[in-house]
């Protein structure tokens, strides 16, 4: 009689903890608000890649020159992600003020006017020819 009950009360338990993978369109959270955004996603994974690279240079796992190549990789990855961020923020919280529009150079992610047409800090070329 005990084990029948304590067989009962596993089912029971079990069916109790697992009733949530089987439940579809439930109560949940809606993954557009919890799952960072592509370019938050990007952010993140660039800044990583930065860490993790230096941590191989500090080590002698990376030439001066690869490491140079990969932090400008990842750096410029890491601007173009924190421009989409900015730009996306500004336009959602637009109020009746026009906001100035900013730039970040690719290569140094130095901030530069709209108007711009070279990097105030490194002097590339920002146009859409470059």
């Amino acid at each position: 009689m005990s084990v029948a009950v304590g067989v009962v009360l596993v089912v029971l338990c079990g069916a109790f903890v697992a009733a949530p993978f089987f439940r579809r369109g439930g109560v949940g959270f809606d993954e557009e608000t919890v799952a960072p955004s592509r370019w938050e996603r990007q952010k993140l994974d660039a800044y990583a890649a930065i860490k993790e690279a230096e941590f191989d240079y500090q080590t002698a796992k990376l030439s001066d020159a690869d490491f140079a190549a990969l932090r400008d990789k990842y750096a410029a990855q890491a601007v173009e992600a924190i421009a989409a961020l900015d730009a996306s923020k500004a336009t959602r919280q637009r109020t009746g003020k026009h906001a100035a529009a900013v730039n970040y150079c690719p290569t140094c992610g130095r901030k530069a006017p709209a108007q711009a047409k070279f990097c105030p800090g490194c002097g590339r070329g920002l146009g859409a020819e470059t």
